[in-house]
């Protein structure tokens, strides 16, 4: 049996393997076309190809479960076309000691997967962004500006350049009955060594004191914004931050009374992702006994795919009905893999 299991693993780990190669080459392919159209001034043709180099790690952790998916399609197609798993079949091994034995090498790349996107992903992910912004635009400020709170002080920055450096800053103090102050500055730049903001030409309001301005050629201002937590806010997505990240967002959100959703949301799909995977690859094992079984290996390829784009049609269904609706959105993560898991189930004991 240990012989088999590692014919199994190798197969279906060099299929896996393929699968990865092929699907990141398609997505770096499709980015780099699509990063043709905006090249100019600054941003030439190889920093196009840069910002899509530092996208690798993104195209891999996104493409792992269909990879997973179709890769398990692949290589126990090889087997059963050759019929090799009916021979093993009629040596008295089950489906489920093959079905264990395939999950080995995907588990393998379930932990590269949770590996990359939790120390790779976010900082190549937020240097790519960075590179492109500063190619592209003078700053990376959102429409509208940015708005941060913290604790009972709303800020609103209206202008962020690439390098950390704020201007046109307002800041509005308030305690429970109404506004305390108002601040604005026409600039700020962080300090490291202080571990401060720097604010240039300011102006303060204070309503406590019979709506006295103060003006200021400079003003310290101790925060625990940072220019890196800054732009991690704007520039990385909640599903491309870390775990660790996630949690502290979302631990500080709740403290300050912040609606949580979208940062949950991308914490339970970070966290289950894993999961996810190994359950598409439970459904194409289940498959390959079933439905599959006669198919042709373009078949099995065409069903993979339609299965893995069935899949991510419901996880982008029920994401944001999770926000409109108010469910817990680990529910929205969580139905799409019971759903793979009761099918492969049902599929495997039907094969048996």
């Amino acid at each position: 049996m240990k012989q088999l299991d590692r014919y199994l693993a190798s197969t279906v780990a060099g299929t896996m393997a393929l699968s990865s190669a092929g699907l990141v080459a398609l997505f770096f392919l499709f980015t780099f076309l699509d990063q043709l159209d905006a090249i100019k001034n600054e941003y030439t043709l190889l920093t196009a190809a840069q910002y899509v180099s530092y996208s690798i790690p993104r195209m891999f952790y996104e493409t792992l479960p269909y990879a997973a998916l179709i890769g398990c399609l692949a290589g126990l197609g090889l087997l059963a076309g050759n019929s090799e798993l009916i021979v093993m079949r009629s040596a008295g091994i089950s489906t489920w000691q093959i079905t264990w034995a395939t999950l080995k090498p995907a588990l393998v790349l379930v932990v590269a997967g949770l590996l990359v996107g939790e120390l790779i992903l976010p900082d190549f992910e937020r240097t790519a962004r960075l590179l492109r912004e500063n190619a592209t635009e003078l700053d990376i400020t959102p429409q509208g500006g940015f708005w941060y709170r913290e604790n009972h002080q709303y800020m609103h920055f209206n202008s962020i350049s690439p390098d950390g450096e704020l201007r046109d800053i307002s800041k509005y103090g308030a305690n429970d009955e109404a506004l305390s102050f108002t601040l604005w500055a026409e600039s700020a730049h962080y300090r490291e060594n202080e571990g401060d903001w720097l604010l240039k030409n300011v102006i303060v309001t204070d309503f406590s004191a019979g709506n006295a301005k103060r003006h200021l050629a400079e003003m310290a201002w101790e925060t625990t914004l940072t220019p890196e937590l800054l732009k991690t806010e704007i520039l990385v997505e909640p599903d491309k931050m870390s775990i660790l990240e996630l949690r502290r967002k979302i631990g500080y959100m709740r403290s300050e009374g912040l609606n949580t959703g979208k940062f949950e949301l991308g914490f339970w799909t970070k966290t289950f992702q894993p999961i996810a995977s190994l359950s598409l690859v439970f459904v194409a094992i289940s498959f390959i006994f079933g439905p599959l079984r006669e198919s042709t290996m373009g078949m099995r390829v065409v069903s993979g795919l339609v299965i893995g784009i069935l899949f991510k049609f419901v996880q982008d269904l029920l994401s944001p009905a999770s926000l409109v609706f108010g469910f817990p959105p680990v529910l929205a993560t969580l139905i799409p893999i019971l759903a793979c898991i009761c099918a492969g189930t049902f599929l495997l004991r039907r094969a048996n």
